[in-house]
């Protein structure tokens, strides 16, 4: 439990930590110099095809935090959501933003859960929650089902997953919250049989276990992707699971990675003493992985983020730290930061989620020209911003990526 807390309190500032080795010995892999296009402003109409929004209805029953996690699935927006990291419940939306449910009963009792760190959808449309030794199985509707429970060999640690995603043959690929020899786990439907695989080496596992990303696994149709603690190297790994590769390398220079030493009795705050003593350095914090195109989310030590795209045909490249409007609230400025970074995605599709506050400045700083604009061009952003409050749930930006 100790750990547990420990965790809560760095894992929104400390997410990753640096693999130097194979990534770079590899010569079959691409390299993404992430800062060798950089500019501090990046203008949507680089790289934004469409931008829908979604305003995630506001009531006294639904009030969200930190969003952890979005998946879209039939038509509903299913969303994780913490307060400081804690408290996590998991909250249902239509399409258009309407609330439908939310699952927020924590206990030991049938159909509660501990301390949920990552859900998913199964292939039957089951909500799974992944839980302290178990996983919880809610139907669409969020009517309790059933419990599984797991427990890894004590080489292995506690079980407790902390990303989750279904696999093709109706199991569950995760990434353990306290991993102790292996990166990733495979459990099949009824938890009666894991299977560990990926060992990074000692250093990583150590560094692993109380530094985190927001997301370090991703699927797509052909593989997932993993990137894993300072790690400055995505890796492939087949949907059978049977091969993992180097996929691609992200070069920070002139920035870099903290490559610090590690010792076994380690533990998250003496780590952050360690990571306080750098000048400065980079986190790699998300990944997402589209058919044309890649996006890494980075922090530094003060906290404040870099967005990088990359495409996969052209190879082009573009990071920045703020986000410029210049299509539908001209003008106005998303600050990317350690909190205020995509790492959710539905298909190509990115999903962001941003404060009210940010579309409501924006819109209250066009002139009433501008504004009557915007309301004849894009009159769904219009009736949206046009009606925000400062204290409503934050909003979904839905971008499509056009070729870059």
């Amino acid at each position: 439990m100790k750990n547990n807390i420990l965790f809560i309190i760095l894992s929104v500032c400390l997410f990753s930590c640096q693999h130097a080795g194979d990534s770079t010995k590899n010569s079959t892999i691409e390299t993404i110099p992430v800062f060798s296009n950089y500019t501090t402003k990046l203008p949507f109409s680089a790289f934004v095809d469409t931008i829908e929004l979604i305003p995630l209805e506001t009531t006294e029953d639904n009030l969200i935090g930190e969003i952890t996690r979005v998946i879209f699935n039939n038509g509903k927006y299913y969303i994780r959501s913490t307060n400081s990291m804690q408290n996590p419940k998991l909250f249902v939306f239509n399409e258009n933003g309407k609330y439908l449910q939310k699952i927020s009963k924590q206990g030991v009792g049938s159909g509660e859960y501990l301390d949920f760190e990552d859900f998913t959808i199964d292939s039957n449309n089951h909500i799974v929650l992944a839980d302290y030794q178990q996983l919880i199985h809610f139907d669409p509707e969020g009517k309790f089902l059933y419990t599984t429970k797991s427990e890894f060999p004590r080489t292995e640690g506690n079980f407790a997953l902390f990303e989750i995603l279904p696999t093709k043959d109706h199991a569950y690929l995760g990434i353990p919250l306290f991993p102790q020899k292996h990166l990733l786990v495979k459990v099949n439907d009824d938890g009666s049989k894991l299977d560990f695989f990926f060992d990074p080496g000692e250093k990583e596992i150590l560094k692993s276990q109380f530094l985190k990303t927001w997301r370090g696994l991703v699927p797509t149709d052909s593989c997932y992707y993993l990137i894993y603690s300072f790690c400055d190297t995505i890796y492939s790994i087949s949907s059978d699971m049977k091969k993992i590769a180097s996929s691609y390398y992200i070069d920070y220079t002139p920035k870099k990675l903290p490559d610090i030493p590690v010792d076994p009795k380690d533990d998250c705050l003496s780590w952050e003493k360690k990571l306080n003593r750098l000048d400065d350095y980079l986190k790699t914090s998300s990944i997402g992985v589209g058919d044309d195109f890649l996006y890494i989310g980075i922090t530094d030590k003060a906290y404040k983020g870099y967005l990088s795209l990359y495409s996969k045909r052209s190879k082009k490249i573009l990071t920045a730290k703020r986000i410029v409007d210049d299509m539908y609230l001209k003008g106005n400025i998303i600050p990317v930061t350690a909190k205020r970074i995509p790492h959710n995605m539905d298909g190509d599709d990115i999903i962001w989620e941003v404060e009210p506050s940010i579309l409501l400045d924006g819109y209250q700083q066009l002139s009433t020209a501008e504004q009557e604009v915007l309301k004849q061009k894009y009159p769904a952003w219009y009736k949206v911003c046009s009606s925000l409050k400062e204290d409503d749930n934050p909003i979904l930006l839905r971008i499509k990526v056009k070729d870059f």
